[in-house]
């Protein structure tokens, strides 16, 4: 979750005011003064009272922050994000029965050391899935293997998409299973994770 301030910039001898967004990637600036800047390319970062300091391309910027918050903005500059891995719940202690094929290159990385032949030693299940049927012939064997393990599903984002997420939900929803979390896996794919509706 990101932050945001409405306040003031100084970017170099001109000062603006603004609202200041900081996600996990960019720290964006909207109103008088318009720009996104990428976290990575931000040098420097400091706190000098209540402001906010750093350069980005040979400007300084001094981001005045309400009282008591450059702290937490500096911690989210300064902390990296979690890694896909992590944000799926895997690594070589829990791993993941795969199901489809893997050809991006961020689930890959997040896949490797982290996969499971074997459904009993498997912490979730990865479905990979670009259309309906191939979702369909996932579940079927994923539901008869690992009944229990939370499922994520991994497809085509956009509005394009050949799998759109109210398919994916519809797919999962008729097999009372509800989704609980979801993730970014790269420019192209996304990913949402299911488990079983708790009985009442």
């Amino acid at each position: 979750m990101g932050l945001e301030a409405e306040s003031e910039v100084r970017v170099g001898r001109e000062s603006h005011y603004v609202k200041a967004l900081l996600e996990s990637r960019d720290l964006i600036f909207r109103g008088a003064f318009r720009k996104t800047l990428p976290i990575a390319d931000l040098k420097d970062p400091r706190i000098v009272n209540d402001a906010l300091l750093f350069e980005h391309e040979d400007l300084s910027y001094a981001l005045a922050l309400p009282a008591g918050q450059a702290s937490k903005w500096l911690k989210k500059l300064t902390t990296a994000p979690p890694t896909l891995a992590a944000k799926l719940g895997i690594d070589s202690d829990h791993r993941a029965f795969v199901t489809g094929h893997v050809d991006d290159a961020a689930l890959e990385e997040a896949l490797l050391d982290a996969v499971t032949t074997d459904p009993l030693q498997a912490a979730v299940s990865v479905i990979i899935a670009r259309a309906p049927d191939e979702l369909s012939a996932a579940l079927a064997e994923v539901t008869q293997r690992l009944p229990h393990a939370p499922i994520w599903v991994v497809y085509p984002k956009g509005p394009k998409s050949p799998l759109p997420d109210s398919t994916v939900r519809t797919h999962m929803h008729a097999l009372n299973l509800i989704d609980t979390k979801s993730s970014a896996v790269s420019d192209r794919l996304t990913a949402t994770r299911f488990s079983l509706r708790k009985a009442r």
